[in-house]
């Protein structure tokens, strides 16, 4: 990427009081991933579409909950517009991030690089069902395993693992690494687009996506697939040196394991065990059917 102005947006949606601090830091982290954490001097701007039903109190209440990580990382909220609108049946939050990259970082992919990823796939989607859910997923699971699974949301930023992968990068003097974040769609159709955007092949194995339990006992609830499920918080990274890359972010806390590699050719491969399967384009999120049975 150019250096420069950059914007980047995302939308989140839901009943919770998060909505805004979910698009907010849903922006900020294609923000990172696209600027391969070289970008600064960063601001926000929200357009929230609310039903006719919301009170006032309640849309504040989904800016204060955006407001404390806009005062950590700095980022001043610049606007914010909101609209009641009668078409929406619940809050829609859309948050546009704008900054300076402060310098030109051009990523590079060959065949044979790995693929590393951060933390855990649908720990995002895990929240919303934990918390939408609580009392029935009570029922069959420990109520602390669900109260931990709803504190996921503490795990959504990806900028301390894109600062440390822009380090490991000038560390072993190679080309920026290749960053997305994953999310709508979970960690397959992440992979996907990462191989659509640049034109390459990929092999996966799934026994090395790193996956929470809770995130397999609550998918298995409901019958979704965990690796099409909402995944922000998670960061996809392309190097040639995945074992140095995961060793850094396990210095630094942050779990991540190299899942796969790249590969000549077109082919979009999922291993597990002895069986091979071809990845598909995503056509929607397993959220959206845990909401349509919510109904």
């Amino acid at each position: 990427m150019p250096s420069g102005l950059f914007c980047a947006q995302a939308s989140a949606f839901g009943r919770d009081d998060d909505v805004a601090k979910r698009a907010l830091l849903a922006a900020l982290n294609n923000a990172w991933a696209a600027s391969h954490g070289q970008i600064d001097d960063m601001y926000v701007i929200f357009n929230i579409k609310v039903p006719e039903r919301y009170r006032e109190i309640k849309v504040r209440r989904m800016i204060e909950q955006a407001a404390p990580d806009t005062e950590k990382l700095n980022v001043p909220i610049a606007c914010v517009d909101v609209s009641v609108l009668p078409c929406v049946s619940d809050a829609v939050a859309e948050c546009v991030v704008c900054g300076r990259v402060k310098k030109n970082c051009q990523s590079t992919i060959h065949a044979g690089d790995d693929i590393v990823m951060t933390k855990w796939i649908g720990i995002e989607g895990t929240a919303l069902m934990a918390a939408g859910s609580y009392n029935d997923l009570c029922k069959r699971y420990p109520s602390d395993m669900i109260t931990a699974a709803q504190n996921f949301n503490e795990y959504l930023s990806v900028s301390k693992e894109a600062s440390v992968i822009a380090e490991a990068a000038t560390a072993v003097k190679s080309d920026a690494c290749y960053m997305k974040a994953a999310r709508e769609g979970g960690i397959f159709k992440a992979l996907w687009e990462l191989a659509a955007d640049n034109g390459v092949g990929l092999v996966a194995d799934l026994k090395s996506i790193p996956v929470k339990q809770e995130t397999i006992e609550i998918c298995e609830f409901f019958d979704l697939n965990p690796y099409e499920l909402l995944s922000g918080g998670s960061l996809l990274a392309v190097t040639a040196h995945g074992a140095d890359v995961v060793g850094l972010l396990a210095d630094k806390g942050i779990n991540a394991a190299v899942i796969g590699r790249i590969c000549d050719g077109n082919d979009r491969v999922i291993k597990h065990d002895e069986e091979t399967r071809f990845l598909e384009p995503a056509k929607s999120d397993e959220i959206f059917r845990y909401y349509e049975a919510a109904k």
